[in-house]
């Protein structure tokens, strides 16, 4: 069964806000938050010292102050970039700064403001026509989660929501500190119900789901029918590292096996780029509403995996123009780089003279150009040429069609394409919406001609001589 994908959906740009990392609202600083943290055995640091990894894990302990109160700041920050969804890692209660490790999933952290801050953000948000997408992190708790410590004292009615064994019990890839949840349970199933429409009723937009590998089919189809039956308007992606068809039960999956394609192919290692992309789409049912991952919280970030300018432009050009929705991770507009985690969840930098203003520039045109065209948000995919990569977004208004072309090599191409759309006629005129050259169509072909390391999107002109219009029939 298919779930109906909320409409807003294919419009949306998201940008993924890690909140501890990313401002301190309210005219706050650490300094004045230092209780919140050391009392629960946390510890501060300044917004300026980069995260190390420290043993025992004990870098989840340490704390930069960002909150939600910071996040309802910087809206006006985000609708300048463009972007009109906001995705935050999770808010629950919890002692490490991730909070992938819930003590009680119906408290907001007051390291984050608590309700108060969430509710102001949701305020300010919808009063703006954005969105707000919840991580919910429903595989596994914290140990200090309240319901397991209560199965950990033998309260048969707790001690059933946990696998336990002999001498241990499960916990998510063997980490003692996040016991799983059995997700066959019915009590388990009431209480991630519960979670679910408690923020559903405060207003939020949609849930991702973490590790939906081990919530499985099953459950993630039981949770996107509780979502749906509250409002078929509310948003579900589940987190997934792998090919993302055969999972239509949600309305989308975080598609790091796209960005696995673009990062191999650009460091010239997957010749079948073209082919793999058109194979994923056609088999991927709801790769329009999937979302298209350069980085996030659990990978380096892209100016540290590619390092050229150009190749990393390139990629974030086809984050845009392949079908998909396309996420923006905090401080990658900016040119921040970073390492493994706790690397990439540095603090965002918000010193005007270290951002690279050339690439936010670009992300803002991107976006823009995203917003105008409906080819890039609504349009299939027709591959034209797998390397250099040429494809079609494809759309049932001809006149709206979009050809996107890109060339990584250091020497020029040029090639002729077939158009595999009876409605492109001959002598039909393309215009380069990234430096205005123009092509004209013959007989159902176009010859195209690439730069050196460019790529650019080239969209059909319907010009009309003496009155003439060939398309005067044509839809």
């Amino acid at each position: 069964m298919r779930f109906p994908i909320p409409s807003w959906a294919f419009d949306s740009v998201i940008y993924q806000i890690f909140p501890d990392r990313f401002f301190i609202g309210n005219g706050s600083n650490v300094e004045l938050k230092r209780n919140l943290y050391e009392k629960r055995g946390g510890r501060i640091e300044n917004w300026d010292v980069p995260p190390k990894k420290k043993e025992r894990s004990e870098h989840v302990k340490v704390f930069y102050g960002g909150d939600l109160w910071g996040v309802a700041d910087k809206i006006s920050y985000l609708k300048e970039l463009g972007v009109n969804v906001i995705y935050l890692t999770p808010i629950f209660l919890s002692n490490s700064n991730h909070k992938y490790d819930a003590i009680d999933y119906f408290k907001v952290d007051p390291q984050f403001g608590g309700i108060k801050a969430l509710k102001k953000l949701l305020k300010k948000l919808h009063k703006g026509n954005m969105k707000l997408i919840l991580d919910g992190v429903f595989n596994h708790v914290g140990k200090e989660n309240v319901y397991f410590k209560k199965a950990l004292k033998g309260n048969k009615s707790f001690k059933n929501m946990f696998v336990f064994y002999e001498k241990h019990y499960r916990g998510w890839w063997g980490t003692k500190s996040l016991p799983e949840l059995v997700l066959e349970e019915i009590s388990v199933k009431e209480y991630i119900t519960n979670v679910l429409i408690k923020y559903l009723e405060l207003g939020i937009d949609g849930w991702r789901l973490d590790c939906g590998q081990d919530l499985g089919p099953e459950f993630s189809r039981y949770i996107t029918s509780k979502v749906k039956g509250f409002s078929s308007e509310k948003y579900v992606v589940s987190e997934l590292w792998t090919y993302p068809a055969g999972w239509d039960m949600v309305d989308g999956v975080m598609n790091y096996h796209f960005r696995e394609n673009i990062i191999s192919y650009v460091k010239g290692t997957n010749k079948n780029f073209g082919l793999y992309l058109e194979r994923m789409y056609k088999e991927t049912s709801n790769i329009l509403t999937c979302w298209n991952m350069l980085d996030s919280h659990d990978t380096e970030r892209l100016a540290t995996i590619i390092e050229d300018k150009f190749l990393r432009m390139f990629a974030i050009f086809l984050q845009f123009t392949y079908p998909g929705v396309p996420v923006i991770y905090y401080g990658t507009e900016i040119g921040m780089d970073g390492g493994p985690d706790p690397e990439c969840r540095k603090t965002m930098d918000w010193n005007e003279n270290n951002w690279d203003i050339e690439l936010r520039d670009f992300y803002k045109r991107i976006i823009k150009l995203r917003r105008k065209e409906p080819a890039l948000r609504y349009g299939g995919f027709e591959l034209l040429n797998n390397d250099p990569i040429v494809f079609m977004r494809k759309t049932p208004m001809v006149l709206d069609n979009l050809i996107v072309y890109g060339n990584i090599y250091d020497k020029p191409y040029e090639l002729i394409v077939n158009l595999p759309d009876n409605r492109i006629l001959s002598g039909t005129e393309y215009v380069d919406l990234f430096n205005d050259e123009k092509y004209y169509v013959k007989g159902g072909t176009l010859q195209i001609r690439m730069s050196p390391r460019s790529f650019g999107i080239l969209k059909l002109k319907n010009t009309i001589v003496n009155n003439y219009d060939q398309y005067k029939r044509i839809s």
